[in-house]
């Protein structure tokens, strides 16, 4: 019979070996179907994942599973001398399979029990990554290393085994990065029909959509400026959690808006309260001159003393009321406003922006409207618009981009891809010993620090954090200080180049990066797998790049 909870977490605790804990005394479980696990970037949704893999060691607590689970990571492109099949994790069964046809085996009853059912396991297995891959592959495929293919071929071949081994406990960490359309699609139908368990963490929302459930990883102590321990909390599906975090946001609000009426309160009441004060000092300075002097000071003495009393009720009940209202505000939900004037920024319309010669394309085919636009064609963007750049992953956008920022006859802002693997760019090349005031200089060497202090509060930067060091900051601020480099850079950029931004970005930063697109008014060219991305951004046009030599094997 199969157990209704395949996963259960009792009083979990852990806690990294410099002292930091990301979780206490945690207890839940995950039933039969698939789960989608949310939380901000750096919230311990890996961790958790890992400890449930048996990867990490839990500091106290249990993690019981009904089956040993599948664990899929995401730094899967790091090893690149795996094979193929061994990134599968069909190795074992396929060697066992070809001593078998060879009549090599030593121990055919061993290798007949290893092969059970499977005899058409390479079939099957190159029919699912001609799937996922989007194009024809042979059985030599899966003798390649994962060092031939790019970053999101690594994990469409990784998520092509897991469906083709199955399994009763599926563990996925943010599996839609890298992929492609047609990937991503094949990865959403495999979620859909999965038989099993399965726990999946992303910030892609139509994976989210797809899911039985939800459980998200929240700080317990919400009022933390940098929370560390984390709770569960379960919701039903993506619509109950937005009617719950929708009664959250309006219960919030009202408290911040009652926080807000009693400070104003308590203000305009010290404000009465001193000019009551002033008022009789006046008086009493007044009545002084007609009494004898000991009497006046006696009097003068005792009225300081009450106003002094007076004030510091009055400032007790301010002080109260400015406690409150920071509370409701560190109650209210992450801002997910970026709120800044570009006008720097400005395109007219039919001014040329760049212009690029499509026969200097060193890769790929580039289409437009369903076209190819090839030979003496020319690829251009004039005035504000906007530029979808799509195709598989290696057909060569990132190339093109670069080919774009050195023709572009405006400034360019080139928010470049966050890479998993070792060397990667990291959005804007930013330097971790520096400060994020630093950093936001370098780009604007010109501008006055109480303007870069201001426009860094824009993007949720204030006081002394604009001086600590990048390297302290999460995925998430690094991300931010990064967007603040390249759209408040002088000279201001008037052409936008994004390579797949919304990679490994929670949903509140993505939300930030909408709305900090909002006050661009240059060109701007976006390669990006994300279609709801793409469709909130409203681009005005489309161009696709499709390889030359289709097939894997070359």
């Amino acid at each position: 019979m199969q157990h209704p909870n395949p996963i259960i977490i009792d009083r979990l605790g852990f806690s990294w070996p410099d002292g930091g804990t990301v979780f206490d005394d945690v207890s839940t479980t995950f039933p039969h179907g698939s789960t989608g696990l949310m939380g901000p970037n750096g919230s311990g949704k890996s961790t958790l994942l890992r400890l449930v893999a048996g990867e990490l060691r839990p500091t106290r607590g249990t993690i019981h599973t009904q089956a040993p689970p599948a664990y899929l990571a995401q730094d899967i492109v790091l090893d690149s001398h795996r094979s193929v099949a061994s990134l599968m994790g069909i190795t074992e069964k396929l060697a066992a399979l070809h001593r078998i046809l060879d009549n090599t085996s030593e121990d055919l009853a061993r290798d007949m029990e290893s092969v059970g059912d499977d005899w058409d396991l390479e079939e099957r297995s190159a029919a699912l990554l001609d799937g996922y891959l989007n194009t024809e592959v042979t059985a030599s495929f899966l003798q390649r290393t994962v060092g031939t293919l790019s970053g999101g071929e690594t994990m469409a071949v990784a998520l092509a085994g897991m469906e083709v081994r199955g399994g009763g406990i599926t563990l996925l960490d943010e599996p839609t990065n890298n992929l492609d359309r047609d990937a991503r699609h094949r990865l959403y139908d495999m979620v859909e029909r999965f038989s099993g368990t399965m726990l999946v963490s992303t910030h892609d929302k139509t994976l989210l959509g797809l899911v039985d459930s939800l459980a998200e990883l929240r700080p317990v102590n919400v009022r933390a400026l940098r929370a560390e321990k984390m709770e569960v909390v379960r919701f039903g599906d993506w619509g109950s959690r937005e009617e719950v975090l929708g009664h959250e946001r309006d219960s919030a609000a009202r408290r911040l808006s009652d926080a807000r009426r009693r400070l104003a309160v308590e203000k305009r009441q010290v404000r009465e309260a001193e000019t009551k004060i002033a008022r009789r000092s006046r008086q009493g300075q007044k009545a002084a001159e007609s009494m004898p002097k000991i009497l006046a000071n006696a009097l003068r003495n005792k009225a300081e003393v009450s106003a002094a009393k007076n004030r510091g009720i009055m400032r007790s009940h301010e002080a109260d009321a400015r406690t409150e209202l920071a509370e409701a505000r560190n109650g209210l939900p992450v801002d997910l406003r970026i709120g800044i004037e570009l006008p720097r920024t400005r395109v007219p319309a039919g001014r040329s922006v760049v212009e690029l010669p499509v026969a200097e394309i060193g890769r790929g085919i580039v289409l437009e409207a369903g076209e190819p636009v090839e030979g003496d064609s020319v690829l251009g963007i004039k005035g504000p618009e906007r530029v979808a750049l799509l195709g598989g992953n290696g057909a060569g956008k990132t190339t093109l981009l670069r080919e774009l920022e050195t023709r572009s006859r405006v400034p360019v802002g080139f928010l470049r891809q966050r890479l998993s693997a070792g060397g990667g760019e990291d959005w804007a090349g930013l330097d971790d010993g520096m400060s994020m005031l630093e950093n936001l200089r370098l780009a604007a060497p010109g501008a006055e620090p109480g303007l870069l202090r201001e426009q860094l509060a824009a993007f949720h930067f204030r006081g002394a954090r604009v001086d600590e060091p990048v390297s302290r900051l999460s995925g998430g601020e690094r991300f931010r200080v990064a967007l603040a480099m390249i759209l408040l850079a002088d000279p201001a950029p008037q052409l936008l180049l994004l390579d797949e931004p919304t990679n490994n970005l929670d949903m509140a930063t993505v939300e930030q990066l909408l709305s900090a697109l909002e006050s661009f008014g240059g060109a701007m060219v976006v390669a990006s797998h994300d279609e709801e991305f793409l469709a909130v951004l409203a681009t005005d046009r489309e161009w696709e790049m499709r390889r030359r030599s289709m097939s894997p094997d070359a």
